[in-house]
């Protein structure tokens, strides 16, 4: 899924540089199947090497080594761009102390539109605070056999925002309880079994029915409710497709790339803007593309690779022997 990660990621990048595709986000319909993505690979990690509720410190350690160093590097290169090329504008006044203080934990970055945080320094990373809010959840809903509840919980949510009883940006994009489902979705698509496969195939047929229900003005069209039931839509038959794929290293490449475009093309946005301040055109879209994956590549090598070995380490065992320790007396 490398490749397809990477045109998600190019699609949130364009999206932000104001490129619309027949009238909706691209962006939000690639937040959609990344959704579903993490949901499909966490699964695999978990029951492949964090299956026991001992475990679980070890796999909120891994996900911190996923998305901490790159986000730690983007995220001071933004503050850094900001402060010294873009005073005076509002990714400046959002450059204070306490912004900064609760951005960096991430998981407050999900939870901006509540003022707790503002997204202009770094404004990609809302979603990895939802990532993190998934995470968080995903090992107890698999280890205690959760999940069918919390799915049906969530789709009621989703739901009541998309329908409008709700803000539906907020509850039907934004926030956990209103998109577990569709994280769900990409979990039932590992090792998917009978029951599993009618509940993804209902989901996607669904989500079809409810577009379509809204393009045709049966339903309000409302904050992004087209996008992501697109995106669910869409979503769930090219991850299903694309997990029966064998393994290649060119697909791997694009998508070791890809979590640093998503990452870094403000920070490129950002300081073509300093530089160059015209609006996104074909050229300047493309400098942004081509300057976001050469950064990324380097930011791969020298910053994300180490952490990945590190993380190998831990499913290897070597973090069920560090957790081990302390009750080892010999190795005290």
């Amino acid at each position: 899924m490398g490749a397809f990660r990477l045109l998600l990621a190019v699609l949130v990048a364009i999206s932000h540089m104001g490129v619309t595709v027949w009238g909706f986000n691209p962006g939000v319909v690639a937040v959609v199947s990344f959704l579903i993505i993490s949901g499909f690979v966490m699964t695999s990690l978990i029951e492949r090497n964090y299956s026991a509720p001992t475990q679980f410190p070890l796999f909120y350690l891994d996900r911190v080594l996923r998305l901490y160093p790159q986000f730690l590097l983007y995220f001071v290169s933004s503050c850094a761009v900001i402060y010294f090329l873009l005073p005076g504008t509002p990714q400046a006044a959002a450059l204070t102390v306490e912004n900064i203080a609760t951005s960096l934990p991430i998981v407050p970055l999900g939870f901006y539109m509540f003022g707790i945080t503002v997204p202009e320094i770094l404004p990609a990373g809302w979603s990895l605070g939802l990532e993190m809010c998934f995470y968080l959840l995903i090992p107890f809903l698999l280890v205690y056999r959760l999940r069918g509840v919390a799915f049906a919980a969530s789709v009621a949510v989703f739901l009541s925002a998309t329908l409008g009883y709700i803000n539906t940006d907020v509850y039907g994009y934004r926030l956990l309880p209103g998109v577990l489902f569709i994280f769900l979705c990409g979990s039932y698509l590992y090792r998917m079994r009978a029951r599993a496969g009618v509940i993804v195939a209902t989901t996607a047929i669904a989500a079809a029915l409810l577009f379509l229900a809204i393009v045709t003005g049966w339903i309000a069209r409302r904050p992004f409710n087209a996008e992501v039931t697109l995106g669910i839509a869409l979503g769930i038959p090219v991850v299903f497709l694309l997990s029966k794929l064998k393994y290649h290293r060119i697909d791997e490449l694009l998508g070791n790339i890809s979590y640093g475009v998503f990452l870094n093309h403000f920070v490129v946005m950002y300081v073509l803007r300093a530089f160059w301040p015209v609006a996104y055109d074909a050229t300047i879209i493309n400098s942004v593309l081509l300057l976001s994956f050469a950064f990324s590549g380097v930011s791969y090598y020298f910053v994300e690779r180490p952490a990945l070995k590190l993380r190998h380490f831990l499913r290897a065992g070597g973090g069920r022997s560090i957790l081990a320790q302390p009750h080892n007396t010999k190795a005290a």
